[in-house]
């Protein structure tokens, strides 16, 4: 949509405005302007009409509109990300991600990166409730979680697992359980996260992020490089007679590998 508005805006300035050509190039950027406060507008009004807690069908308007508005968001933001790896992702099947997390950013950067996998994530409750934005992530599989309530935890993990079961979408989830500010660490992993993968059967996508901390200190000002680095997929058959714990010290492994 970037692009889109680029050239709207500058079809309407050119051909539409019957003003001398330096008025047209000042007038250029407010039209690009106008665009985008537009998109923001309309991405605000169709949150209201989302009433449900949870969804069962992610491929719905709501979600394609989410992924257009957050590209858009990242190449304005100056955000520029690789993924590695994506060919060893299942093709066929749902699983689950799991990975490091060191900013806010991670999660919508990897749904946006891996939209054709229709990947959502558990999240803390109070992202699902942010005015306008937690409405999209409701639509698009994502599933809240009280990180102070255990019950809650059990209720997002048999959400995550219906999901993953049933077709709706992949899952991802950190098992640090908070966003580590040491980077190049890894927090004491929550493996009660791995019971997902058990209970679904399904396989588990180890992945790490790298450098998205840099997002938080560059957006709109200069660019930032990122890599979503997929480090390995663990068959369910390999997981299947293991004990949560050792599925955490299997995936902590391979992510200090990738970590270098």
């Amino acid at each position: 949509m970037f692009y889109v508005y680029l050239v709207l805006s500058f079809i309407v300035d050119i051909f539409l405005v019957k003003i001398i050509w330096w008025k047209k190039i000042i007038l250029f950027p407010f039209l690009f302007i106008s665009c985008l406060i537009i998109h923001l507008i309309l991405f605000c009004f169709l949150s209201l009409f989302v009433k449900e807690k949870r969804t069962k069908n992610i491929n719905n308007f709501y979600r394609k509109f989410m992924l257009i508005s957050l590209r858009l968001f990242f190449k304005i933001g100056l955000v520029k990300v690789t993924v590695d790896g994506e060919e060893k992702l299942p093709k066929d099947k749902n699983f689950l991600f799991v990975c490091n997390h060191i900013s806010i950013f991670d999660p919508i950067i990897t749904i946006v990166e891996l939209a054709k996998y229709n990947l959502g994530f558990i999240s803390k409750k109070e992202n699902l409730e942010v005015p306008f934005a937690g409405k999209y992530m409701i639509k698009s599989g994502c599933v809240g979680l009280d990180r102070d309530n255990n019950r809650s935890a059990v209720t997002a993990i048999n959400q995550a697992v219906e999901n993953i079961a049933d077709g709706v979408c992949s899952m991802g989830v950190y098992p640090e359980g908070y966003v580590n500010k040491n980077v190049g660490t890894l927090l004491e992993f929550r493996n009660g996260a791995f019971k997902i993968a058990k209970k679904a059967k399904c396989d588990i996508v180890v992945a790490v992020m790298k450098n998205t901390r840099a997002v938080n200190e560059n957006i709109f000002r200069k660019f930032s490089r990122v890599t979503i680095k997929i480090s390995e997929v663990i068959p369910y058959e390999k997981t299947e007679n293991l004990k949560t714990n050792e599925i955490g010290e299997m995936v902590r492994t391979i992510m200090e590998e990738s970590m270098g």
